[in-house]
């Protein structure tokens, strides 16, 4: 996720904040907003959660770089 996109939240974005299908978006006029990529094809999930997210089913952590 975008980390300006993420300090614009205004919230604690919870587990979206390290999952691989999290989105941020800034808009022009600095409003920001989270969506779940994940969500376009898994009908489980909402497209723009409510933050924070506690627990979600579709959740995958963003993996790490330079492990192996």
């Amino acid at each position: 996720m975008q980390p300006e996109a993420l300090a614009a939240l205004g919230a604690d974005p919870g587990l979206c904040g390290s999952c691989r299908h999290a989105k941020g978006n800034l808009t022009r006029r600095g409003t920001a907003y989270l969506r779940c990529l994940r969500a376009e094809w898994d009908d489980r999930l909402v497209r723009y959660p409510r933050l924070p997210v506690l627990e979600c089913p579709g959740f995958e952590p963003v993996p790490s770089e330079g492990r192996g």
